[in-house]
């Protein structure tokens, strides 16, 4: 594990693969880390430099007291960037990490050389249920105190449409960090992401984002619509949009055999 320095935050990513190879990197999804994209990086780490990010607030990054929302994450992807001196690089990210890595599409365009969407934020607005839900009861105090069969249940029902090895390693993982010494700087953090995060929406600068761009949808995503999908491929120039049947909001640890093949061959 290595550090990335943000303002005095320290932003902790992986680095994996052969030296001098087309670097791709991995930003993972809300409340998760570098290891929800374990069932993939190994195989594109055959015949790519593969970087994993976590998130500040997320996994081994620093969890400070500090205003978290996709801005501060796009500009620590941008950090990491910077210190491993990659001018240009792929970005791939998967719900919150979607909206993450569009950001620095729109932001930094020079740097990217493509982008992969996977059931990302920024098609639209969060669902009118689930931001009813943020707005009135997600703070830290309920994410931190709820018994960890709800979080399970809450997966089972809306997350994931079928459960399986990876989907239950993510949900341990989760449930670790919040049950760690760092969990309450944890659900401070991810609760505060949520929260700042409902509302955003790539729509008005969608048709300029240049990187040639893959998106990949579950078609059983109800955290995400895919409707949301269809949006932003239709909105980005050229973009592709792969629909994966019986898949839910997070393909890289429910159905990481069918996402895989997507990616490398868009990576070829």
């Amino acid at each position: 594990m290595r550090r990335a320095d943000l303002d005095g935050i320290g932003v902790a990513y992986t680095v994996e693969g052969p030296d001098g190879a087309p670097p791709v990197v991995l930003v993972h999804p809300w409340a998760g880390s570098t290891r929800v994209w374990d069932a993939v990086a190994p195989a594109l780490a055959r015949d790519h430099r593969v970087i994993r990010i976590d998130l500040p607030g997320h996994g081994a990054s620093d969890k400070p007291d500090v205003r978290y929302d996709i801005p501060l994450a796009a500009r620590a992807v941008e950090r990491v960037l910077d210190a491993l001196g990659l001018p240009r690089v792929t970005l791939i990210g998967n719900s919150l990490g979607g909206a993450v890595v569009l950001t620095v599409a729109n932001d930094r365009p020079e740097r990217v050389d493509r982008l992969v969407l996977i059931d990302a934020l920024g098609g639209g607005p969060v669902p009118a249920f689930f931001a009813f839900f943020i707005d009135r009861w997600f703070t830290a105090p309920m994410f931190y105190g709820v018994d960890d069969g709800l979080i399970e249940r809450f997966a089972e029902w809306f997350v994931f449409e079928a459960t399986g090895p990876w989907t239950d390693a993510f949900l341990s993982q989760l449930l670790s960090m919040r049950a760690s010494p760092e969990g309450w700087a944890y659900s401070r953090s991810v609760t505060q992401y949520l929260r700042n995060a409902t509302g955003f929406d790539a729509t008005p600068w969608l048709a300029f984002v240049r990187a040639p761009t893959l998106v990949v949808w579950g078609d059983d995503d109800v955290v995400i619509a895919p409707s949301a999908g269809r949006h932003l491929a239709a909105s980005i120039p050229g973009a592709r949009l792969e629909v994966l049947e019986g898949c839910g909001h997070m393909p890289e640890v429910e159905c990481p055999e069918a996402l895989l093949p997507l990616l490398t061959a868009f990576l070829r």
